[in-house]
């Protein structure tokens, strides 16, 4: 991904830090490489420090804030449906991860301090014009159709580039259909493309994101890898330049105990606060966060639709201002097609999230079967038909 070239991660594990319990098992926060934390690392806030610049063709993309949560919802429900209908609810385009993950892009109200930006705020923009299947198509692969080499059950990383986009940074997967590939790309979460794991390849922190040895801020770069307590470990970090100030940050300053992606700021400023790594839910279902060093709110029961939607707590993994959001006891687990086939229902932390396909221009929900990502196995998704 942009900021994901190899690069040296900078080391604060000389300070003697250890791995949150609220986060996961232990393992090191921060691999030791010998190097200096500078001082844009170590406090994002210091005089002089400033984001990483975005391509040019990236930071000339249209924001995409809703003037309403209904409008935001209503976005997001078509551009999900579409991303499932025609590249298969494979990853995160299921229509629950993906329609939280849109939702946040387009509900800026709800999700104040992290707004899209970036690669991912030019792939949703693109999302919200898309309506047909060739559309989606443009969007998910930027620099042009993806080819195979034979039907393969297994995934690979894109490889098409031009002079103003490329397709590394998405999942292309041939087994369905070797002539027309379906795409998942994974710059719409913030992440990339890298090469491994049980399907051959998936969304993670790092092209070597399956073989994730270093937890913390890349130096000079806005990229955060963070290493997963599982088995091998894969990196499941993001890159700050897609969200709120693009830059990532060590915190608390005096004493860095992890890494954050730093909160952008509404058009009313920063309130400042002690950097804390949990979260408080009020009765409204809004989470309040401090994980940068800036007062963060996340309106959980706007985003998930329903009041039950925040649950307080440690943020697991700590640079996740989202992980708050979760429905408890959780409604949903299970994607199904309802009345008929009229309407979709995904799951996305515990909500119930539905869409009418018919509403959409497409066709009845059918179940998919796909391959999983985080083992050997396969799973299976709700999604709407393409239109003929």
């Amino acid at each position: 991904m942009r900021a994901r070239d190899a690069v040296a991660l900078s080391s604060i594990a000389s300070l003697g830090l250890v791995f949150g319990a609220g986060v996961g098992a232990c393992f090191d926060l921060f691999h030791s490489t010998g190097e200096v934390l500078t001082a844009c690392q170590v406090d994002p806030a210091t005089p002089g420090c400033t984001p990483d610049a975005a391509p040019a063709a990236i930071a000339s993309a249209v924001d995409v804030c809703a003037s309403t949560s209904t409008e935001a919802r209503q976005q997001a429900d078509r551009a999900c449906a579409w991303l499932g209908a025609c590249e298969m609810p494979m990853g995160r385009n299921a229509f629950g991860p993906c329609t939280m993950q849109a939702r946040l892009a387009y509900d800026c109200a709800s999700n104040p301090n992290h707004r899209v930006q970036g690669t991912a705020l030019a792939l949703w923009r693109c999302m919200l014009d898309a309506g047909t299947c060739a559309q989606v198509e443009q969007c998910v692969f930027p620099a042009g159709p993806q080819t195979c080499l034979g039907a393969s059950a297994f995934r690979a990383c894109g490889t098409a580039r031009t002079e103003t986009a490329s397709n590394v940074d998405v999942v292309v997967d041939c087994a369905a259909d070797a002539d027309t590939p379906r795409g998942e790309n994974c710059a719409m979460w913030g992440q990339t493309c890298g090469l491994g794991g049980s399907a051959g390849a998936g969304c993670v922190g790092d092209p070597a994101g399956f073989d994730c040895d270093a937890s913390g801020c890349v130096e000079g770069t806005s990229a955060l890898h963070w290493c997963s307590p599982a088995s091998p470990s894969v990196d499941v970090g993001i890159d700050c330049a897609d969200n709120g100030a693009q830059r990532c940050g060590f915190f608390p300053s005096q004493n860095p105990q992890w890494a954050a992606c730093v909160a952008g700021s509404p058009a009313d400023g920063a309130v400042t606060c002690t950097p804390n790594a949990a979260a408080e839910c009020d009765d409204a279902g809004v989470a309040t966060s401090c994980p940068s060093g800036v007062v963060e709110t996340l309106d959980c029961a706007t985003l998930l639709g329903t009041a039950n939607a925040c649950a307080p707590g440690p943020l697991a993994p700590q640079f996740d201002w989202t992980s708050a959001c979760a429905v408890t006891p959780s409604a949903c687990s299970v994607d199904s097609c309802d009345d008929g086939g009229a309407t979709l229902t995904g799951c996305a932390r515990g909500a119930a999230l539905s869409v009418t396909c018919g509403d959409q221009g497409l066709g009845a929900c059918r179940i998919v079967t796909v391959v999983a990502e985080a083992d050997s196995g396969t799973e299976m998704h709700a999604a709407c038909t393409p239109p003929p």
